[in-house]
């Protein structure tokens, strides 16, 4: 697949299969993420993959807490819809309306999925050292997506989702990770689920001519 099919391919997806991953193309799909390009060079990003039981705890725990009302902590402010610019919080009004008759075709697998973490072999978290500033949460942003294409060009697909970073601190402590690194976006990975209708949902993109001005 070359990065064009990759860039146009890449989707997100809600409902993995139960096959793990293997390290080997996890590593391979890291490796080529770090070709992103950074301030500076900076580089500021770091890797956690969780997989197998210490995913399986994270699983459990996120569950438990969601269950027992346990207020979301995130390390990056959640911003709500009216937070964003009209532009963009008509964009997603518009998400919302085109994504809710999906949820409502079949709510029950919808709600499992997303709260089994999409039931994903592997997620990938990526993490910043404490007080990021803006140009590295730029390049963290960056690191991700070329992180999600290769993924796609290795037939692995992806999804960026808030959900599977809300509970920090469960993460820190099943990973080892040190108390003062930001857990900036989870990225779950795997092979999806091609039965599956909240799979076969594409948001579509505003027209181009909508964010582009070429000035001579």
């Amino acid at each position: 697949m070359d990065v064009l099919e990759a860039i146009q391919t890449r989707h997100s997806t809600r409902a993995f299969e139960d096959r793990p991953v293997d390290k080997e193309t996890l590593t391979k799909i890291v490796a080529d993420a770090q070709h992103t390009p950074s301030w500076g060079n900076s580089q500021p990003w770091k890797v956690y993959i969780a997989t197998g039981k210490s995913l399986d705890n994270i699983k459990q725990r996120f569950a438990s807490n969601a269950e027992d009302g346990v207020a979301e902590n995130a390390d990056l402010y959640k911003v709500h819809r009216g937070d964003f610019s009209s532009f963009a919080s008509q964009n997603m009004g518009h998400w919302v309306g085109t994504f809710r008759p999906v949820i409502e075709s079949d709510p029950d697998s919808y709600w499992d999925s997303r709260g089994n973490l999409y039931r994903a072999p592997a997620i990938a978290y990526l993490v910043l050292d404490a007080d990021p500033n803006s140009w590295s949460i730029y390049d963290l942003g960056a690191f991700s997506e070329t992180l999600m294409l290769s993924a796609t060009g290795r037939e692995v697909q992806s999804l960026a989702s808030y959900e599977l970073v809300k509970y920090p601190d469960v993460i820190r402590d099943e990973l080892g990770m040190p108390k003062n690194k930001v857990i900036a976006m989870g990225i779950a990975l795997g092979y999806e689920k091609s039965d599956k209708k909240l799979n076969a949902y594409r948001s579509d993109r505003v027209s181009t001519d909508q964010i582009l001005k070429i000035v001579d």
